[in-house]
């Protein structure tokens, strides 16, 4: 079976994969949820000033440190951005990157870059709002519903949400990556949710990528986890 690397998304640490993990475990894989610097409940003050080449070198480090390889780099929404940096500075220890409705990498640009000037003026006023400088809070419920109508979060979902994050470091939406092109050989598998309010990056005929669909909405793991094992399984066995 495979090795797999699970990297959630912005606000969330390997605990957002605890309904997925089992499942994928029970297929036989070896598991390895993330949990990224500056989203750690009890870490210094100032991993809070983390910014994305903290979140690569945090991936390429756990690769390097227990010699994995052959991994399935899966990376959901924001850390799209992290897993195509560890690609490219360890590609050969890869064999796929799984982009779990993720936000895609573009060398030069940065996360805001992606998003685009709104998404950016709601997270800085968020973060204005929020008290710390250095920290994105997770989303308000009409941010929610705003930006991502469909999301099948919960109340209770949410409300564990907030209970657990620490927030997410600004600097990491801030910072451009470069070099992704180094990637270039591995191969990559868009998964879209359907249930996302924007349009997918990503189709069944875009060159160079395989396309995968979930009927879901952004937080899979979350709302839909055995739909979502059972899609990171096929993927594993695939490679």
């Amino acid at each position: 079976m495979a090795t797999i690397v699970l990297v959630p998304g912005a606000c969330l640490g390997a605990w957002a994969w605890s309904r997925a993990t089992p499942l994928l475990q029970e297929a036989g894989h070896d598991v390895r949820p993330v949990t990224l610097t500056g989203l750690g409940r009890d870490e210094p003050a100032a991993a809070a000033r983390a910014d994305l080449s903290t979140h690569v070198a945090d991936l390429v480090d756990l690769l390097e440190r227990d010699d994995l390889r052959d991994v399935v780099l899966v990376g959901h929404s924001f850390s799209g951005l992290a897993i195509s940096g560890a690609a490219a500075a360890a590609p050969e220890r890869i064999a796929r990157l799984v982009y779990l409705d993720a936000t895609l990498p573009v060398d030069g640009r940065s996360a805001f870059d992606a998003a685009g000037p709104e998404f950016e003026q709601a997270i800085l006023a968020a973060v204005a709002a929020g008290g710390d400088p250095d920290r994105v809070p997770w989303f308000a419920d009409e941010q929610l519903d705003a930006y991502y109508a469909g999301h099948e979060l919960t109340a209770a979902d949410r409300e564990w949400i907030r209970a657990e994050t620490p927030g997410h470091p600004l600097a990491t939406f801030r910072e451009p990556l470069d070099g992704v092109e180094a990637a270039g050989g591995v191969e990559r598998t868009y998964v879209t949710c359907l249930r996302r309010a924007f349009p997918s990056p990503i189709g069944d005929d875009t060159p160079g990528w395989e396309h995968a669909t979930l009927d879901a909405g952004h937080w899979p793991m979350i709302s839909r986890p055995r739909e979502t094992a059972a899609l990171l399984d096929a993927l594993a066995r695939a490679r």
